[in-house]
């Protein structure tokens, strides 16, 4: 959207639309754009446009590279983190990476070409290739700007081409001016998660309305809706603790799991309230006492934003590693490998002597950068927008 602003000698044409461009491999990724997109639209009158680089190419294609992630992180996730590993070191992973961004970079430009972008923004490193590859070339000339999604800085967001990088904390910053990145172009403002992350929630009538009750211990347990985190057996197990505990669980999309979660709802003996795909995990993360999840960075980011201490179940290798490391630096998480860890572990915080889920907390709200997509959003109109 191009608006016309008159200055006291003429009148100037200023170019606010704002491209995001990512790829469907993981909610967070998408999550963070319409995060930054929701604010530079409302506060700023901006023109945004979100597109994935599935877009470009048959379906069937998408879909497949997609199932074929899942099931590796799935049955195989020690491969899945060579290959993290491979990427971060290898020679080789740079000329596949430039191979990939010319294929796809040659399906894109037009569109990018067409929409005219005062600026793009990528929150997946695919996306950041090929942007790259086509400013390189000259194909392009808008800048281009980088949202990380997770506590670690992979090998493969690296380009020259970039003018600026958008991280969740400092050593993120100093890797990337280890590898050729000038300080001036890294802003270290936090994970961007929605704006309603930030919005009050009158907890009383939300434990009214799903019926929990305000006296129990509530525990949040999320991420199962690629089949990786074993939700209902997780639920089997904590219906062995003795307490006064209670449990919202969350499907997404994935139905098969929803209704096996609906069945241990009527049976548990503590209360269960079961969800499939929502629109309101800042409410529900509101009353939860603890959340059980994968360390994805946009999940945990979000968790941490409302202050909910983390336990991170069966890290796989890679990014989920790198960032249960950074939270458990940070003293905002725990760790279980095992379910009988978990057993033990939920019990000893939440129903022996919470001091340590206090402590959790404390650190969970101190790491916590709600207004983290306000002031990207910032950042990006004053750069790039006047």
């Amino acid at each position: 959207m191009a608006r016309l602003y008159l200055t006291s000698r003429r009148y100037l044409l200023v170019n606010r639309r704002v491209l995001f461009i990512s790829a469907p491999i993981g909610a967070g990724h998408i999550r963070a754009a319409q995060a930054v997109s929701q604010i530079l639209r409302a506060d700023y009158g901006c023109q945004t446009q979100l597109c994935n680089i599935f877009d470009f190419f048959p379906a069937f294609i998408g879909q497949t590279v997609l199932k074929i992630y899942l099931k590796i992180l799935a049955l195989f996730p020690a491969v899945y983190g060579s290959a993290y590993k491979w990427g971060n070191h290898s020679r080789l992973a740079l000329f596949g990476r430039e191979l990939v961004s010319r294929i796809l970079a040659r399906r894109m430009v037009n569109y990018i070409s067409d929409f005219k972008p005062a600026v793009i923004i990528c929150t997946h490193a695919t996306p950041a290739g090929i942007v790259a590859w086509l400013k390189n070339n000259r194909l392009i000339t808008a800048p281009a700007a980088a949202i990380i999604t997770d506590f670690v800085v992979h090998r493969l967001w690296v380009y020259p081409e970039f003018n600026c990088y958008f991280v969740a904390h400092p050593a993120m910053r100093d890797y990337l001016c280890q590898h050729g990145v000038a300080s001036r172009d890294i802003e270290v403002t936090g994970i961007p998660v929605s704006p309603s992350f930030s919005l009050p929630v009158n907890k009383d009538e939300l434990y009214a309305k799903l019926k929990l009750f305000p006296d129990y211990k509530t525990i949040m347990i999320m991420g199962g809706g690629a089949g990786i985190l074993p939700i209902t057996e997780i639920l089997e197990l904590c219906s062995q603790i003795d307490g006064a505990l209670q449990f919202i669980a969350i499907a997404g999309k994935n139905q098969a799991l929803y209704r096996d979660l609906l069945r241990l709802e009527s049976v548990s003996k503590h209360p269960v309230r079961v969800f499939g795909y929502v629109e309101n995990i800042h409410e529900l993360m509101s009353i939860a006492d603890l959340l059980i999840s994968k360390p994805g960075g946009m999940s945990a980011a979000e968790a941490l934003a409302k202050g909910v201490p983390l336990v991170i179940f069966r890290p796989i290798p890679g990014q989920e590693i790198a960032n249960t490391r950074y939270l458990l630096d940070n003293a905002a998480a725990f760790r279980a490998d095992s379910l009988s860890e978990l057993k033990s572990m939920i019990s000893r915080m939440l129903v022996e002597d919470n001091t340590s889920l206090i402590e959790l907390r404390k650190n969970a709200v101190s790491l916590g950068q709600p207004d983290a997509a306000r002031n990207i959003a910032g950042i990006i109109a004053k750069n790039y927008l006047n």
